[in-house]
């Protein structure tokens, strides 16, 4: 569709719903023209602000900025005019409606963005990267997003082994094509090395995305039994009264969750239902739902009532949670401690705590921010900013462990085969392939106006 579509001239409106200001932005062969049949103005200059009417046949209607720029002195590579209007409601789409009548298409999404990729402007990985940054409140992603769109820091490694594997590819296919006229060998030692760094590579750059993604979708669970005060310490963390506190045990049925800024980091904050054994129905539910966010919480903070004892409850609990990054927290600590060193033995540090008075508030906050730097990407590192990367990047890897098992054999032509698939495995990761549907599905999830 979007191959279909390149001698259109595409619009949109470029802001939100609500902004003061309202861009309609317009590109293509006719952008000039229809920016000239508004405006009644026979000539523009490059890059040169005007300011203008517009106008729907004698009538004015708008006074606003037109930024004209001249192809290929544009974000698409195009001719491109933006319309700067009064606000971006229904004055903007009505101005919209009017460059509709007079020759453009509204773009698709991403469609922006696919003709500068298309006209040499930046690279797909560009694209991706200026992507999130418009989507993404994270400000590890911002960063990376940033050095990936404007320093042009993506893949570069990648690229810079495109040429071993096309050289290897090229003796490779003289050997089974003309193999009496092939004096030389393929270099089986160089191959493996090239196989260990391009898995390196690959590595480094899976462990980092996987990092951001892990990072972008942080949750971090409270869990514990009945009456610990999970509710009272959610309460806290996210500075309002969000859940409902009671002394009757099982007043938390449903989790409830809430958005909690850990130093400018946006992340999930689950408050559980208590964990214990019950014959009531609704309970049952939202303790079996409890344990479920167990496997896909990236932080458990453990809270025990150190007013009681350690039960057996809550020696389950810790049980059943061993294998997660987990914080011990001994609530009501303003109460006298009957818990004691029961904790001892199963973490090293434990937190003491009352959401009354805020002891041991700061501290909890503070394992917290720790745990999250662990799960850090680094922003020195490149990362995939689609899944659709990150699927290939498995398959390459597959691929490089299945060409080693042939580098003793003398299959000549399914190591050629190997070699192949994965030099044009490469050339897609890098942005340098022709399948249009492979356009289609990553342009596919941009937004409107890029």
């Amino acid at each position: 569709m979007y191959f279909e579509r390149i001698n259109s001239t595409i619009c949109t409106l470029a802001t939100a719903k609500g902004s003061t200001i309202g861009i309609v932005r317009i590109s293509g062969k006719g952008a000039l023209k229809i920016a000239s049949k508004l405006t009644k103005k026979h000539q523009f200059e490059d890059r040169k602000i005007c300011f203008a009417k517009l106008y729907d046949g004698e009538n004015v209607i708008e006074q606003c900025i037109v930024l004209p720029f001249f192809s290929p002195h544009s974000f698409t590579g195009e001719d491109v005019v933006e319309l700067q209007l009064h606000g971006a409601e229904g004055n903007a789409e009505q101005i919209l409606g009017l460059v509709i009548k007079n020759g453009a298409v509204p773009a698709l999404r991403g469609e922006f963005s696919f003709r500068a990729v298309l006209n040499s402007k930046m690279t797909l990985n560009q694209a991706l990267a200026v992507n999130t940054l418009v989507t993404t409140q994270n400000p590890v992603a911002i960063e990376l997003s940033r050095k990936a769109a404007f320093e042009n820091k993506t893949v570069k490694t990648l690229e810079t082994l495109i040429p071993s594997w096309d050289r290897s590819y090229t003796m490779l296919t003289a050997i089974v094509d003309f193999p009496d006229q092939i004096a030389g060998n393929l270099d089986f030692n160089e191959v493996s090395e090239l196989i260990k760094s391009t898995k390196s590579a690959l590595n480094r750059l899976k462990t980092n995305s996987e990092s951001l993604k892990r990072l972008v979708s942080y949750t971090i669970l409270l869990l514990g039994r009945p009456n610990v005060g999970k509710s009272s310490l959610f309460n806290t963390l996210v500075d309002r009264d969000r859940a409902i506190v009671s002394e009757i045990p099982g007043t938390t049925r449903d989790y409830i969750s809430e958005t909690y800024n850990v130093r400018g980091f946006q992340v999930r904050l689950i408050d559980s239902a208590g964990i214990r054994e019950t014959e009531n129905e609704l309970e049952c539910r939202g303790v079996d739902k409890s344990r479920k966010l167990v496997d896909t919480s990236d932080l458990v903070v453990l809270v025990f009532d150190s007013s009681q004892p350690l039960s057996d409850e809550d020696r389950a609990l810790i049980r059943e949670t061993s294998i997660k990054s987990r914080v011990f927290v001994k609530n009501k600590s303003d109460l006298e401690d009957k818990i004691g060193d029961s904790l001892s033995g199963f973490s090293d540090s434990v937190i003491s705590l009352c959401c009354r008075t805020g002891e041991g508030l700061a501290e909890l906050k503070s394992r917290i921010e720790e745990e999250l730097a662990e799960n850090l990407p680094d922003v020195n590192e490149a990362v995939f900013f689609s899944e659709w990367q990150s699927d290939i990047s498995e398959k390459l890897i597959s691929q490089l462990e299945e060409l080693s098992l042939y580098l003793d054999s003398d299959q000549v032509e399914i190591f050629q085969f190997c070699v192949r698939e994965i030099l044009n495995g490469l050339k897609n990761l890098v942005g340098d392939f022709t399948d249009q549907d492979v356009f289609e599905k990553i342009f596919g999830g941009f937004c409107l106006g890029k």
